[in-house]
């Protein structure tokens, strides 16, 4: 009983990981946080942290025009179909937009205090009330 058993027990052991997980079901719809989502879906006016419905302000073109170069698409923004601010320790952007291929893209993006963008939900297809 040299190291040949042992080998043989770990490439059986290291086989049947493997196995497992190529046995796990992917699916290709992205991930939502589903808080996050209902949150936007269903905001009250005047909820103090909360969703609300917002306009197109240079600050939000601002946001729109970081998720679409983080897309790396070519495509430009057709219409603006949704923004929602949250105001917190800065402002989140829920943004819903459709782009001139007829895709329709959702994604949030965080303002801090001192101006900086960043992408907090990745760009994700469809509507967040879709999800």
């Amino acid at each position: 009983m040299g190291l040949l058993p042992m080998k043989v027990k770990t490439i059986c052991a290291v086989f049947a990981v493997i196995m497992l997980v190529g046995c796990e079901s992917h699916d290709d719809k992205p991930i939502v946080d589903n808080k996050t989502a209902e949150a936007i879906c269903k905001a009250k006016a005047n909820l103090p942290g909360g969703w609300t419905t917002s306009e197109v302000t240079p600050e939000v073109q601002k946001a729109t025009n970081l998720v679409i170069k983080g897309m790396e698409k070519t495509a430009k923004v057709k219409k603006m179909l949704a923004v929602h601010s949250q105001i917190v320790n800065g402002v989140n952007y829920a943004l819903e937009f459709q782009l001139e291929n007829g895709t329709i893209w959702s994604a949030i993006v965080y303002r801090d205090p001192e101006g900086k963008y960043n992408i907090t939900q990745t760009p994700i297809p469809g509507l967040f009330c879709d999800h």
